[in-house]
């Protein structure tokens, strides 16, 4: 038997995912969602063993996978599955999962995502990874309260569409694609289902997407950032990560000096960077994953245009008339 030893392991199957939702292929059935998934989970062991948490009822049994082409995706299914049997309250999600189980024949990985497929394309199931110290759902939290600060949109996504409320009748008011990252402004259950509030990273239109198509967004650094971005703060304290010097000019057709910085690193490429130009005023540039988004004005230079640029791990930044050059190292250390 290949068990999930056979798939590498930065995409290994083993571990405790926690269910999503069902989607059957059939108009009539439609999407299935546990009341409460935090109670819905399956945990795959490396010794092919499988045991799943129902609701109120539990089940074990194992499991294989074959990887095909991609470790990312192959053939998956269940040996037996012997559950126990409680009535639990409606929807029964869990005879649902028992039900459909035989039929799972493959596998498909992305990211923190299992989507487990029935054969003839009956069906998918998507179950999230559950992390030490987190469940699923908290993906769903603000920021505020614990969740991550940006999704990704899932990348087998083509067009993602953004809405102006929390219903599939709501007025569609744009779309994302597949990868692309989105803040996260806090997410809602409006009748079982999963909406969250999002902006694309640049800005751009705010509304409501449906949930299951985003994962919490891992930064040019591999970390997930989670909570408030604090950067700013220890930036303003001067409590730097680090300091230096970094080309920089302040006036058009000037060639480049040294300006000298501080910056405040936080997790998933979040930074703030303090620039002290020769004269000794400052100016402060706010990067998010990695990218350059703003910088500070002050109230006498009212409004300056920002634009920014990278080649390679460089980014090319200009404010007004002031330009200055930032590598990657500055912000994600290294």
């Amino acid at each position: 038997m290949a068990t999930s030893g056979s798939v590498t392991a930065s995409e290994s199957l083993s571990g405790t995912w926690q269910l999503i939702e069902f989607r059957s292929m059939s108009d009539a059935d439609g999407v299935s969602r546990p009341p409460e998934p935090a109670t819905y989970k399956m945990t795959l062991r490396d010794d092919g063993t499988a045991q799943m948490e129902l609701g109120c009822n539990q089940a074990s049994g194992s499991w294989s996978a074959n990887p095909g082409v991609r470790d990312s995706a192959g053939q998956f299914s269940f040996g037996t599955l012997v559950g126990t049997r409680a009535l639990c309250r409606p929807p029964r999600i869990d005879e649902l999962v028992m039900r459909q189980a035989a039929y799972v024949r493959g596998y498909l990985l992305e990211g923190r995502w299992l989507h487990l497929t029935l054969m003839a394309d009956g069906g998918v199931f998507s179950w999230q990874r559950v992390s030490e110290g987190h469940s699923a759902t908290s993906d769903y939290q603000s920021p505020e309260d614990g969740g991550p600060r940006r999704f990704e949109v899932l990348p087998r996504v083509s067009a993602l569409r953004l809405r102006a409320g929390t219903s599939t009748n709501s007025l569609v008011i744009g779309s994302y694609r597949g990868g692309q990252v989105l803040w996260n402004l806090g997410c809602v259950m409006v009748e079982g289902r999963a909406w969250c509030d999002v902006q694309a990273l640049r800005g751009g239109a705010r509304g409501y997407v449906a949930a299951e198509f985003l994962q919490a967004a891992a930064g040019p650094d591999g970390a997930v950032p989670r909570g408030i971005e604090n950067s700013a703060l220890r930036a303003g304290q001067g409590k730097f990560d680090a300091t230096g010097s970094l080309p920089c000019a302040w006036k058009v057709g000037q060639p480049t000096v040294e300006c000298r910085f501080g910056v405040a690193r936080s997790s998933g490429g979040d930074a703030t960077v303090t620039l002290i130009r020769p004269d000794g005023r400052e100016r402060v540039i706010f990067f998010a994953h990695g990218l350059p988004l703003s910088a500070s004005t002050s109230e006498a230079e009212g409004s300056l245009p920002f634009q920014a640029n990278s080649e390679g791990d460089l980014h090319f930044i200009r404010v007004g008339p002031e330009r200055y050059e930032v590598p990657d190292a500055v912000i994600v250390g290294g």
